[in-house]
């Protein structure tokens, strides 16, 4: 878990952020993130949760403090701001898996949420930096909405980004994604450094085992968009790939989307419908389900 843990700055500044999300048997959802910007012995730290029902955003709690108030465990994802836990993560004590603890919001609207890795860990890098990524959790607990409490569980997701301070400098942006299967799990991303260099991802998990797909052997088109806050903002995707065990040829769409500000960043949120199908070695599942999309435009 150490990989999941807090890093130290490096020289120029680095930019950290622990991400997770989950949709609920019951139409919920939520997204939790912590960032922290560093730069030498200072910086910002900025937290989010946000909850929606029906894939609308229905209450968000914002907030902002300076890295002197962070504290972020070395050696496991362990996250304190202003001595309040946010993120408790451990090795079950009955298993090998890992299990979280999320604890976010103010007395009527918050999260008290335990993720559980059903899928294996991978981690990489891209054009921005280092990214681990546990593809799908399950996740129970409750949320409070307007201090109402709803017990919820269902799936989820997580990542933890880690990139140098100026690495947005020299990229335009980036888009992501994840898709359930039943048995298998597909993590999808776009990280578009400039015009002609766009690396695009895919990586599949099934059981204890994940496969990484050649950029070459990925397509992934922009099939509608919209024009918002200068930018062009993707709602509707293809994507396919054909390569030996493997075929996925998924739709994705958005339902609905919001703009979410953050420090020198463009950043939309969308709730996707997911349909097509995907065939990885023997197993083919048919897909119609809803997942959570990110899409960052670097100013």
């Amino acid at each position: 878990m150490k990989d999941d843990a807090s890093h130290k700055s490096r020289v120029f500044g680095n930019v950290e952020t622990w991400y997770y999300d989950a949709i609920f048997d019951n139409n919920y959802s939520v997204v939790c993130l912590v960032n922290v910007i560093q730069f030498l012995k200072t910086g910002l730290v900025l937290t989010g949760l946000f909850i929606y029902k029906d894939t609308k955003l229905v209450k968000n709690f914002r907030s902002r403090a300076s890295l002197k108030h962070f504290y972020g465990s070395e050696e496991r994802p362990h996250i304190l701001i202003r001595n309040k836990e946010i993120i408790d993560g451990e090795i079950n004590s009955d298993s090998r898996g890992w299990k979280y603890h999320i604890l976010m919001g103010d007395e009527k609207n918050n999260v008290n949420l335990s993720f559980i890795k059903k899928m294996e860990p991978w981690k990489g890098n891209h054009f921005l930096g280092n990214w681990l990524v546990i593809p799908r959790l399950k996740v129970n607990g409750n949320i409070y909405v307007d201090g109402q409490k709803i017990d919820v569980t269902g799936h989820g997701y997580h990542d933890h980004n880690n990139y140098p301070l100026f690495s947005p400098f020299f990229s335009k942006g980036a888009n992501f994604g994840k898709i359930a299967a039943g048995p298998i799990n597909v993590v999808w991303a776009q990280v578009i450094k400039n015009k002609d260099k766009i690396e695009n991802i895919v990586v599949i998990n099934k059981d204890e085992k994940f496969q990484s797909i050649p950029s070459k052997d990925i397509r992934l088109s922009v099939e509608d968009y919209v024009k918002e806050h200068g930018k062009i903002v993707p709602t509707e995707y293809l994507l396919n790939v054909e390569k030996k065990d493997i075929d996925i040829n998924i739709k994705i769409e958005s339902m609905n989307y919001h703009y979410v500000t953050i420090p020198s960043v463009k950043y939309w949120r969308h709730h996707a419908r997911n349909t097509g199908e995907i065939r990885f070695e023997s197993i083919s599942t048919k897909i119609h389900n809803i997942s959570i999309i990110d899409q960052l435009s670097f100013l």
